[in-house]
This record gives C-alpha cells, structure tokens and sequence, in this order.
C-alpha cells in the first residue's frame, strides 16, 4: 500500500498549506489562498474525490461483468473477457484510499468543533469504503492510515469487520448530523445537499440499509432491521444523493470524458436492452443512444466485440437525442428507487404483500428520476402476487441501477440474480467474483492477500 500512503501524506502536507507563502511574512499571504485547510475546503475535495471513486473505471467494469454495457475494444476488452487487468486496479484503489483519509481528517481535525462536518466527512467515508469492500472483499482499513507513523505495509481487514465498520461510520454520522453545536455549518462547500443535514441524515440511515442487506446469506440476517432503516431513509427523488456536476459543462462526470477519450471502447450490451424490452422501457432512450440506428437501442451481442452499436445516452452524459454530449450529467449514488427495492427485497423474504407495492413505486421512481419527469403511464410488467418474488425485486433494481452497477454486482453475488448467460469469450468459465488485488499491493505490501478471481467475497460465502 505504499503509493497509497505516499499520496496519502502529500495530500496532508498540501491541506495543511506547508508551501503556501513565506514564513512570518504577512505580505506574502494570498487571504485567497489560505495556509491552512478548511472544513469547508476539505469537505468541498472530499466531495470530489467520492465522485471520482463512483464514477471510476472499477465501477464501469462492473457495469460490463454485469451486461449492462460491454468492453469492446482498448483495455476494456480484458474485463469483458473476464480478465480485469492487474495494474489498471492501481489507479481506482489510489482514488478511493485518499479520499477516505480525507474524510477521516476532516474528523479528526475539525469533528469537536464542528460535528456536521465530521458526520457528512464519515457518510462520504462510508461510501468509498464500501466500494473497495465491494470490488475486493477484504481490505485496509483499521491500520490504512497509519503512514506517518510508518506503517507502510497495513493488514486487510475482513470482510466483515469492514461491514462492521460501515455501520459504525454510519451510525457515529446521523449522530454528527443532529448536532447543533457547531462553530461553522457547511452551505456552497457541500456540493450535494448545500448543508441540508436532514438529507444527509436520510442517505445515512439508506446505506445502512444498503450495507446490512449484504448480509442476507449470512446467518442471523434479519430483513426487518433493513425496513426499520428505511423509515429514516430517503423517501422521494427529491432526497436522491448526486455527483453533482456542472458549470456549464465544464466539469464533466468521468462517464462523459471516458465516452470523449476513449470513444468505442465501451458500447450498449444486448443483454440489459433485450431484458428491457428496448423501447418499451421509457428508460431505454435515456440509457442508450438511439440516434442514426431506426431509434431504437442496438447493443453488442455477448461474445462478440461490436463497436458500431448503441453508446450510453444522455442519462450518463452521453449522446442526446440532437447528437450531442450532455457534458454536466450528474450522476445519482443514491436513490428513493433504491431504497424502495431494498425495501421490496425485505418485504418479499419475509413473504409480505407489501413487496408488491414497494416494487411497483421502486419502478416508478426510477423511470421518473432516468427521464425526469414524473411517470404517470402504465409500467411495462406490472407485479402482482403471483409474480412478486425476491428474482423479479432483484431483476428490476438490475434495470433501474445503470449508474450504480456495484451494486447489481453485489446483488448478483449474493442472490444469483439476474440469471446471466456466460461470455463465450470469457477467459474463465464464471463471471468474476471480486476484482485482482492491486498490482502495488500484491507487490509490495506482504500483508496483502490475493485470491483469485473465483473467490467469492465474505458476504457471497
């Protein structure tokens, strides 16, 4: 873990302005460029760091083990191949370690004085922990920011100490959040919900939920701690986490300068756009551009490596229904529509009508937040009783997480669902389990563990 921590230390020496100005000499102050660092200026980077993390290659890569978009040409054929390249993990885990050592000295150094901002700083922590749990199964986090006192080499925690941790993270936020003894409160620095701290409370006690139903293989689970989260959770489109881009499209999400960079190397996928009905979904158009191919949405044929079909549309900054690029999409990390499938899901284990219900307004809210208008027609499966089970929750929220493939990933490990054909080009005869250990880790760290791709991650045990 040592480039990690070598960035980790730079990044601290930067946000405590050791090379701002000359010492003792006011005249060389910039009061536009402080000597020190901010809650507001560290809650502002962390916030950009997270949305750098959940718009990261080892999310699109994801998104193509699960068929909703495929690798077709460039380093993205490896992942499609079922063989994520080992040096490419480098730079999505030396995104996310920084940003959660940011997170966690916005805490440490401001927490007493100022609680909303240490609680929206673990929300955020939070987040990027759970994706390297995710994508890795075990990794640091007890002993990851130990650098400065040289601990170069940190063990990996397990799997489930890391869940643990989630929660705690979570819990100590919403706490944090209630607090009304604060010497400042974030408003234009929190890129998200502008200081709302009602809002953050509810994207809270929605990742709770979130994280714990990661444990439904595991003995002990029990599916209504997920629906008591969610009376606290979000409960309209209106409460919806983004990446917020903008300024006039100047600052681009990292799906929309991928699709400008790398033009081709990643297409629609058959699969999802079949399991849509293709433009019957009112989604599809959104998802997908239909332009100059009869509007309807072609995507590449598992096995094959077709560049000449659909790109992503216009709801992850793609092409628009004119041909251009919406360049300051922001992209939703969580969701009212996820939480309502969470909530079908925990419903439909304990067998209970309600699932219908949270099912139907789970598709609802995801077809009105993709097209962004409210959707008043008739959906295109309309779930009853004799139709409502844990497979069709979990084929839905499929549909609806295009922007947040983790987790179907995480669905997909844990419930086998959605039922997906194996890639015919696949290098291994499965889709892979967890991500490789990263090349640096592996490397240099001898704590690191590297298990094949065919391990299955603790909660998928």
């Amino acid at each position: 873990m040592k480039k990690i921590i070598y960035i980790s230390i730079i990044t601290g020496f930067v946000l405590s302005g050791l090379n701002s100005c000359k010492k003792g000499d006011d005249l060389y102050v910039n009061p536009n460029q402080p000597i020190t660092a901010t809650p507001a200026s560290m809650l502002s980077a962390c916030e950009v760091g997270t949305f750098n993390s959940l718009e990261s290659g080892s999310v699109r890569i994801a998104g193509i083990f699960m068929q909703n978009i495929s690798g077709v040409a460039g380093q993205m054929v490896q992942p499609e191949q079922y063989q994520p390249i080992e040096s490419d993990m480098d730079n999505y885990w030396n995104s996310i370690y920084p940003t959660m050592l940011n997170c966690k000295l916005i805490g440490d150094n401001y927490g007493d004085k100022d609680p909303v901002y240490r609680g929206i700083g673990k929300v955020l922590l939070a987040m990027n922990l759970g994706l390297a749990t995710d994508m890795w199964g075990d990794v640091p986090y007890s002993e990851a920011f130990q650098g400065a006192s040289g601990n170069l080499t940190p063990h990996f925690d397990p799997q489930q100490s890391v869940l643990n941790s989630i929660q705690t993270l979570l819990d100590e936020a919403i706490t944090d959040l209630a607090s009304t003894s604060n010497n400042v409160t974030p408003l234009s620095d929190d890129y998200i919900f502008g200081g709302n701290t009602d809002a953050w409370t509810k994207v809270a006690w929605t990742l709770k939920a979130r994280y714990y139903m990661r444990l439904s293989k595991k003995t002990g689970f029990d599916p209504n701690v997920v629906l008591t989260d969610l009376v606290n959770g979000i409960a309209s489109n209106a409460d919806n986490c983004y990446a917020v881009h903008g300024n006039g499209g100047a600052e681009g999400n990292q799906w929309t300068s991928f699709f400008n960079n790398r033009n081709g190397y990643v297409v629609a996928n058959q699969t999802l756009i079949d399991s849509m009905g293709n433009m019957s979904d009112p989604r599809t158009p959104y998802y997908f551009d239909t332009t100059g191919l009869g509007n309807i949405a072609v995507g590449n044929l598992i096995g094959n490596l077709n560049p000449a079909v659909s790109n992503w549309g216009p709801y992850l900054g793609g092409l628009d229904a004119s041909g251009n690029v919406n360049q300051a999409k922001s992209i939703v990390l969580v969701s009212y529509a996820e939480a309502l499938f969470l909530k079908a899901e925990a419903e439909a284990r304990l067998s209970n009508s309600a699932a219908i219900t949270d099912l139907n307004a789970a598709i609802t809210a995801s077809m009105s937040e993709v097209t962004g208008v409210p959707f008043t027609g008739t959906l295109p499966i309309t779930y009853t009783a004799a139709n409502t089970t844990i497979h069709t929750v979990i084929l839905e929220k499929w549909k609806a997480m295009f922007a947040n493939p983790v987790e179907s990933y995480s669905d997909y490990r844990r419930t086998g669902y959605p039922v997906l054909k194996m890639n015919p080009i696949g290098l291994l005869p499965y889709i892979p389990k967890r991500l490789p250990t990263p090349e640096q880790e592996r490397t240099t760290n001898p704590n690191a563990p590297t298990p094949s791709l065919g391990t299955p991650v603790w909660y998928a045990q």
